[in-house]
């Protein structure tokens, strides 16, 4: 064998390598629904309805005063649903109304695969269109808040569709493409980033049709011209560590927030002080939505 045919072979198979742990991530165990809206004293009607990519989702509507805002919850990675009921509760009993449902590939939705944010955003555009439809939802622009992967999609999306009025991001990731290059890191530690982030990032491209730097939450924020944000952020985060969100706040449009939680790692923020996270985020909704 031939120091060419060696070269060769040791590429093809750091690509094989690459493109299976990547693709084995991209098809999470689908977690059931593992609490319901009654457990929180909450009344909800369950609706399917499609992605505007046609694909069928499910989601929970709940209902209260119609005339006051709506918030659609959009979960993470690997969760679903009802791992936002408890923060959903404290939203509506300070009288808003809740669209919870779950993405592509989790809880009650169609689909296997998730593609960390960028499919992920036709799912939310069906959401804005199933609500557009209801007769009972008023025309005001919605709230939407998101936790990592749902809060990236919820910058990029609302960065192009005035339906959304205010945008609360829990721990987002910047663009894609470097949220990649850290859980390698975090996950495959034995793995070096020459050559392997640039065979994931090629990866990516090939199952999704899409580069990861494309995936830019941070390039939503700066479009957010017309749409208060409130990003909040762990400071001890490993996954979306805190110079993310700081360089995404910086770049991010006015009107804007950011709000660091001393000792809270990914998604700890809510864990750490749920009583400061609820009226923190809920004294952003009231101010930012149009009763």
């Amino acid at each position: 064998m031939t120091i060419l045919e060696t070269v060769f072979l040791v590429i093809f198979w750091a690509w094989v390598l690459s493109a299976a742990l990547f693709l084995r991530n991209t098809l999470l165990p689908r977690l059931p629904i593992s609490r319901t809206p009654e457990q929180f004293n909450l009344h909800a009607e369950t609706v399917r309805f499609r992605a505007t990519d046609g694909l069928l989702l499910e989601g929970w509507k709940l209902s209260g005063e119609p005339s006051h805002p709506w918030i659609v919850l959009c979960h993470g990675v690997g969760s679903n649903r009802s791992d936002l009921l408890e923060i959903g509760a404290g939203l509506s009993e300070r009288g808003f109304n809740l669209f919870l449902f779950d993405f592509r590939g989790h809880g009650g939705s169609d689909g296997r695969a998730t593609s960390f944010g960028w499919q992920e955003q036709r799912d939310l555009e069906g959401v804005l269109a199933f609500l557009g439809q209801e007769t009972d939802v008023s025309a005001k622009p919605y709230g939407v808040y998101g936790i990592s992967m749902g809060g990236s999609v919820a910058l990029m999306v609302a960065a192009r569709d005035e339906r959304i009025g205010a945008v609360a991001a829990d721990s987002p990731y910047t663009n894609l493409d470097e949220s990649i290059g850290r859980h390698r890191a975090l996950m495959y530690p034995f793995l070096p980033k020459i050559p392997f982030h640039w065979f994931l990032r090629s990866t990516y491209r090939l199952r999704f049709g899409v580069w990861p730097q494309q995936v830019s939450p941070e390039e939503g924020a700066r479009q957010l011209s017309r749409c208060p944000l409130l990003l909040i952020q762990g400071a001890e985060d490993p996954r979306m560590p805190r110079e993310g969100a700081e360089r995404m706040f910086t770049s991010a449009a006015r009107p804007k927030e950011l709000w660091i939680v001393e000792g809270a790692a990914h998604l700890e923020g809510y864990a750490v002080n749920p009583q400061a996270y609820l009226r923190r985020l809920g004294q952003f909704f009231e101010a930012s939505l149009e009763r």
